[in-house]
């Protein structure tokens, strides 16, 4: 299994798709301050309450993309050179192919995150002061990161199932990129329905991953609702890594 990882973690730092997309990276999270900046100087100085910490809560999660991009072509890349299929040909255990891929995608998920949040808090400090740095901010500053790191994993995991369904990089890329945001959109016309045929108020969709990811960053600190946000993600998360590998061992790999 370790040597799984440590193969899989070797092609993807290889990867061109890994580098390009770790450049744009960088330049996306390092000009994020400076933009938001310029955006306050345009308005006059309106926003006066923006601290070091207040960026750091609301950093910003459009990298997604190039995370989804990465895991794209990185599975199926496996696919299309047959490298998948040599695996199984010898005799490793295919949940053991899956979790390795799993595992090095949320790892890749979990730099990308507390890099984006490293960069902002530290470029935020060129044009901001700190901020209350009280234990309650700091906590629930933790807190709400946190929340947003799970459902970013989920996110990721839905990705990895993804690729393993679909695994043609050419229709793995668009469906990841925008089929997922997709199913929110139709989730929340499904909610309207439902909401008409029964006479009472249906949300369901907001259980979706990336709809209770975007609903917690509109809420903000103090007003979103963490618990609901965690176990949305931890379901997800184990949701789709299951169905992942379930799909995986039962599909036959040409």
């Amino acid at each position: 299994m370790l040597n799984l990882i440590r193969a899989d973690v070797y092609k993807l730092l290889k990867s061109t798709s890994f580098r390009v997309c770790g450049v744009l990276f960088l330049l996306l999270m390092g000009s994020e301050n400076f933009l938001y900046h310029l955006v306050e100087k345009m308005g006059g100085g309106a926003g006066t309450q923006t601290t070091v910490i207040s960026r750091i809560q609301g950093t910003d999660i459009s990298y997604q993309i190039l995370l989804a991009i990465v895991i794209s072509l990185f599975i199926g890349s496996e696919y299309t050179c047959g490298t998948i299929k040599n695996l199984a040909s010898k005799h490793y255990e295919r949940n053991k192919i899956f979790a390795s891929k799993w595992i090095v995608s949320v790892l890749l998920a979990t730099v990308y995150f507390a890099a984006s949040v490293v960069i902002v808090g530290i470029t935020a400090m060129f044009y901001w002061k700190t901020g209350d740095m009280s234990g309650t901010v700091i906590s629930d500053t933790a807190g709400f990161l946190f929340t947003k790191y799970i459902l970013v994993l989920s996110i990721t995991s839905l990705y990895v199932m993804a690729a393993f369904i679909i695994r043609k990089t050419q229709f793995v890329l668009p469906v990841v990129i925008i089929g997922l945001d997709v199913i929110g959109i139709i989730a929340v016309y499904g909610d309207m329905g439902l909401t008409k045929l029964l006479g009472h108020t249906v949300q369901l969709s907001k259980y979706w991953p990336s709809n209770m990811l975007a609903q917690i960053i509109q809420s903000g600190v103090q007003h979103a609702e963490l618990l609901p946000g965690i176990l949305t993600g931890i379901v997800f998360l184990i949701a789709a890594a299951a169905g992942g590998v379930m799909h995986f061992k039962q599909v036959d790999i040409k």
